[in-house]
């Protein structure tokens, strides 16, 4: 059987950038087109010298792998802390085991004539292109339906944030949870909603504030002059939980929030902070929640 070295290449690097991208969401990471591709283009590079150049062994351990890897998420993910680069490189083995799974289940599943060579898996037919786009599509859709549980089990940690609230030149910060589940938005400027315990924010609201949002469903208990100068701030959002239709939250848009994940940071003016009277955590271990769409670039 031929081997098109050119096409081979071409296709790993493809591939490899499949999974770097698979890395980048698994991981949390943070990387570029041109860091992805230049990673992937070296893993590539390292399979065509297998090819080429037998007699060096070494390339074909699993030690030689192990480097591989390590330097491909070294440059794709360049981090300071060493917890984060190896939460990369386990995204990674994960990422390369779901391609490599989902490659050998569509060639079985199409009976194309598989063979095993030099630690690389080739097909005897000539639909090589065909099974790359398939590979690709049937890789992305089982990390899209498990990237919640993977996240979960591997970083868990990582979905308790520091968020600081800021307002009228005071700051506060809180614990946030990045809650998947999440997905609440003002129905007319679209602002993705924070929700946050009424008892952490009290430092950064003025005291009529605090009393209007714990007693504003309460006709005639307390009110606010239509000159105040929060009248322009407060928002009112429905919502539906179980148990629950027709909700609704009250909240108020701050000047900014910051949100610090590991190295990164983000800022977000166009938000909402919705108040709960009740603990959000059982064990305080945050006092707010927020959406995944806030720590995304």
């Amino acid at each position: 059987m031929s081997i098109y070295i050119d096409l081979l290449f071409f296709e790993n690097v493809i591939v490899n950038y499949g999974v770097l991208l698979v890395t980048e969401k698994l991981s949390g990471g943070c990387s570029t087109i041109l860091r992805r591709f230049i990673s992937a283009t070296i893993g590539a590079i390292y399979l065509v010298v297998m090819l080429l150049c037998p007699q060096i062994s070494s390339l074909y351990t699993l030690g030689g792998k192990v480097l591989l890897s390590a330097l491909m998420v070294s440059i794709a993910f360049p981090v300071h802390e060493f917890k984060n680069w190896l939460k990369a490189l386990l995204s990674f083995y994960i990422s390369s085991f779901i391609f490599a799974g989902a490659g050998y289940a569509l060639m079985s599943a199409l009976n194309q004539g598989i063979y095993f060579k030099n630690g690389e898996f080739y097909n005897q037919t000539k639909s090589d292109g065909m099974l790359l786009i398939l590979t690709l599509l049937f890789g992305f859709l089982m990390v899209r339906a498990f990237t919640d549980l993977f996240r979960r089990r591997i970083e868990k940690d990582a979905y308790i944030v520091n968020t600081y609230i800021h307002l009228g030149g005071r700051t506060t910060c809180l614990q946030a949870l990045i809650d998947t589940g999440n997905s609440l938005t003002d129905p007319v400027s679209k602002c993705p909603v924070m929700i946050a315990e009424l008892e952490s924010l009290r430092e950064l609201l003025p005291e009529e504030m605090v009393n209007w949002l714990k007693n504003w469903t309460q006709v005639g208990d307390v009110s606010l002059d239509n000159s105040h100068e929060w009248i322009k701030r407060i928002r009112l959002i429905p919502f539906n939980t179980i148990g629950t239709k027709n909700g609704m939250l009250a909240g108020f848009k701050p000047d900014s929030i910051s949100i610090e994940k590991e190295e990164l940071h983000f800022e977000r003016t166009q938000v909402v902070v919705c108040i709960s009277e009740n603990r959000l955590s059982s064990a305080d271990q945050y006092r707010a929640i927020i959406s995944p769409e806030m720590v995304s670039a």
